[in-house]
């Protein structure tokens, strides 16, 4: 189990769910199914080996980060 950030693509409610990784809590605002794990910050793995960090903050062409 971990603690894992949300997001709802309906009402775009962030919140923190107690789960396992392959789980999709629904919203607890809104009862919404319709989410996705929520990363903010930095990415420091999956660049290319030249320094390189992720783009723009955009972690869905870092393979560590994407679930």
């Amino acid at each position: 189990m971990a603690l894992l950030k949300y997001i709802c693509e309906d009402c775009k409610h962030v919140y923190e769910e107690l789960t396992t990784p392959d789980k999709k809590p629904a919203c607890p605002k809104c009862a919404s199914d319709n989410t996705k794990r929520y990363y903010q910050g930095k990415c420091y793995f999956g660049g290319r080996g030249k320094g390189d960090s992720c783009s723009g903050g955009n972690c869905a062409c870092c393979k560590g980060c994407s679930g």
